[in-house]
């Protein structure tokens, strides 16, 4: 994450940024303040968030699609499937596995996002863009108030917990 949010931080720069300078060559607005306004820094945040994880997502949806037998697309054909009938019986289905770990794994990670906000805004502009885990972080070393930033790492645990059985809950097989 830090070479990440540090090349992001050095190319979404809104004076010297090369984001800036392709802008600029089209012809639109080439002085937004990608790191330092406030729609701006989240849109920052996230696009260099969806850039970083989407590689890893295209492989783990790859291999999911690899594991979904042929012979459900032919009988689906033989038939009389349409394109969108079979990606939703057959494909959607084949890929609930992936869905569910793909989903779970993305919400985890996005509410333990620190590298992103701390390495491209430092939380700019003001605390706009400080996560929770920034936030427990400068709770418990900087204001030095560990039990409390314990206890809020806590919490944040157990919110996580229920969101994913909310998840498996959700994404579960049902039987028609």
């Amino acid at each position: 994450m830090a070479v990440i949010g540090l090349l992001w931080r050095f190319l979404l720069d809104a004076n010297l940024g090369f984001v800036n300078h392709l802008l600029g060559l089209v012809g639109l607005p080439s002085d937004t303040p990608w790191v330092t306004a406030t729609p701006w820094a989240w849109v920052s945040l996230v696009g260099v968030t969806v850039w970083w994880t989407c590689g890893f997502n295209a492989v783990i949806y790859l291999a999911g699609l690899q594991d979904i037998p042929a012979e459900l697309y032919e009988a689906a054909t033989v038939d009389g499937a349409t394109a969108w009938d079979r990606f939703r019986h057959v494909t959607l289905p084949g890929l609930r596995p992936v869905l569910l770990f793909v989903v779970t794994t993305t919400i985890l990670a996005s509410a333990n996002m620190f590298g992103q906000s701390y390495l491209i805004t430092q939380g700019a502009p003001g605390n706009e863009t400080r996560t929770v885990v920034s936030y427990i972080v400068e709770r418990g070393l900087a204001q030095n108030d560990a039990g409390r930033a314990a206890a809020m790492s806590i919490t944040l645990t157990l919110m996580l917990v229920l969101i994913s059985v909310a998840n498996f809950r959700i994404f579960r097989y049902q039987e028609d």
